[in-house]
């Protein structure tokens, strides 16, 4: 009887302490430490914010990499020098802790658009650190938890946002240019094949294909972007295949892609008249004085023997071209100025023997409007573009290897000297800055 007491003692015991355990495990938080920056890749004194987003905690410990630390829940943090910085952040409740970190980069940055594949793989796009030569690929998905939709032709940055102009879905897209994040849909009503786009005031000009243009050219339109309201408002009819744009002294010109001429609208009223072209045109550079560049090509449909560049003085409209063999026809940048706009560099590409594709960069002097006799670099297989370095003047070269391949990025200095390769997205076309 005795024995049968204590076991029902023992066994009452034990089952309290199991309701107790119980009750430890209902009262004890649950706590999850969550935050973003305003930006992951800043200036050197540039104020970066970091929004708290944790849960179940009343305690934060925030580390920013540098040896500085703060303790309020959202609080603000400015780099002084450059480098790349773990930020912590320890959330607490009554002894309950939970921690996360993330990275920011601080110093100059250039965006790459790796435009991505023909069998479904999308842009991504490459962070790229201009005095470290170092290059964070995936950018776009680490800031936004997501990736790409659409391929990507053109970005541009305006106004505090980057558009984005994809023709495979055919849609405007945009981020907000210093946190990197999506936050709206794309523009897609009015938006056929988008090529390239520039802004003036509240308005994003917008060249568009409207379709087959190789079938059919007078298809081809300048869509309206109002931007405040991020609608197409009205659009310019443009036949002949409308491809780079620039505005300059209250006029938008446009690079016609299947016309030997350049179109020319007056702003104030849409008026369109045309500069007449030795070849194919694609795309601007506009220098200080608001004066024009123009790459000057030869495509399968519309062939010419007087490739090269034009200049075009965009208060008479007059034309002076200079030519140089193999202008490359390739989708956009195939055209950059150093810093000071001194040199220009032109994409070329011609066949080999074998009918390999290959490309080289010439330099064309501004002062004596002459190119250089020797290229600053020749025979590079898969060349899709080029753009400047506007801190060291370094030249990139944009190399797609294939269709589905990781491309690279191949850095050189401005007399053509190989600094490094760095491996990048799938058919890497341009850079861009924000800073």
């Amino acid at each position: 009887m005795k024995s049968n007491l204590l076991s029902c003692l023992f066994a009452l015991m034990a089952l309290a302490l199991v309701f107790t355990s119980c009750e430890d495990d209902e009262t004890k938080p649950i706590v999850k430490a969550q935050f973003e920056a305003s930006s992951y890749a800043v200036s050197v004194d540039e104020t970066v914010k970091f929004t708290n987003y944790s849960t179940g905690s009343t305690a934060y410990e925030w580390y920013f990499g540098d040896g500085e630390l703060s303790t309020e829940e959202s609080p603000e943090h400015t780099y002084q020098n450059g480098g790349k910085y773990t930020v912590k952040l320890i959330v607490d409740n009554s002894g309950v802790k939970d921690s996360t970190e993330k990275v920011v980069t601080v110093s100059e940055f250039g965006y790459v658009i790796n435009y991505g594949g023909y069998s479904g793989e999308k842009t991504t796009i490459s962070l790229y650190d201009k005095i470290t030569d170092e290059l964070t690929n995936g950018y776009f998905t680490y800031v936004n938890g997501t990736h790409m939709v659409s391929n990507v032709q053109y970005a541009y940055n305006y106004n505090d946002k980057v558009y984005f102009m994809s023709n495979n879905l055919d849609q405007v897209n945009f981020v907000d240019a210093k946190s990197f994040k999506q936050t709206s849909n794309g523009i897609t009503e009015g938006i056929i094949k988008p090529r390239y786009c520039v802004a003036d005031g509240d308005v994003l000009y917008v060249s568009c294909w409207g379709g087959d243009i190789w079938t059919d050219t007078n298809l081809s339109y300048i869509a309206k972007i109002d931007l405040t309201t991020n609608t197409v408002t009205g659009k310019i009819d443009l036949p002949g295949g409308p491809e780079g744009l620039a505005i300059a002294n209250g006029k938008l010109y446009a690079a016609l892609n299947y016309e030997n001429r350049i179109a020319v609208i007056d702003l104030s009223n849409e008026a369109i008249s045309y500069i007449t072209t030795p070849a194919v045109s694609s795309y601007f550079l506009k220098d200080s004085d608001d004066n024009l560049y123009v790459s000057l090509v030869s495509t399968y449909s519309n062939f010419s023997d007087k490739d090269g560049l034009g200049y075009i003085n965009t208060i008479t409209d007059e034309i002076t071209t200079y030519e140089l063999s193999g202008v490359s026809s390739s989708y956009v940048n195939i055209l950059a100025a150093d810093k000071t706009f001194s040199k220009l560099y032109v994409m070329t590409s011609a066949y080999d023997a074998n009918w390999n594709l290959s490309g080289a960069i010439a330099v064309f002097d501004v002062a004596s409007k002459t190119f250089e006799t020797n290229n600053i670099v020749d025979g590079l297989s898969g060349l899709n573009g080029i753009a400047v370095n506007s801190i060291t003047d370094n030249v990139y070269g944009f190399i797609s290897p294939g269709a589905t391949q990781a491309g690279r990025i191949n850095v050189y200095t401005s007399e053509g000297s190989l600094v490094k390769e760095l491996s990048c997205g799938i058919s890497p076309i341009m850079m861009f800055d924000i800073n």
